[in-house]
């Protein structure tokens, strides 16, 4: 939410100066803020170190171990996606296709964020979005290696 507000700072014309730019948007600011300082707010002991180490060497082995059969989805990553999706094999076809729709948001985003926010700059080719999507594929390899 925070890169979305930098980005409608970015190539908004609804906001042309900051001030303005501040007024329009306190209130995602603030949700965004409160978002960031609620673990630390709300959790006394969620700056202890030790604390800190152990929660990210526990998200480490479930992210780093194999599913399979018998592996409970709180042991692993894998298995807990499974158990996440496993929904899809009992429901019909609205459902699948309920879930289809909800999948597309993402889709409707980067619609939003490539030509609402006018990042190609009134350009409306097909081939502006499908850059948009290179460009989110190759942060996130860059990120991976």
């Amino acid at each position: 939410m925070m890169i979305l507000l930098i980005a409608y700072q970015a190539y908004s014309s609804a906001a042309p100066d900051s001030s303005s730019y501040i007024f329009l948007t306190f209130s995602m600011w603030f949700l965004v803020v409160s978002w960031l300082f609620a673990p630390f707010r709300f959790n006394p002991s969620g700056l202890e170190w030790q604390k800190i180490v152990d929660d990210f060497e526990d998200w480490n082995k479930w992210i780093n171990n194999r599913g399979g059969i018998g592996v409970p989805a709180t042991k692993s990553w894998e298995s807990w996606w499974e158990e996440e999706q496993e929904h899809l094999q009992y429901t019909g076809f609205i459902g699948r296709l309920c879930e289809i729709i909800l999948a597309l948001r993402f889709f409707i985003y980067q619609y939003g964020i490539v030509y609402q926010l006018h990042v190609a700059h009134h350009n409306k080719s097909i081939m502006v979005y499908g850059l948009s999507w290179l460009v989110i594929f190759t942060v996130m390899l860059i990120l991976k290696a």
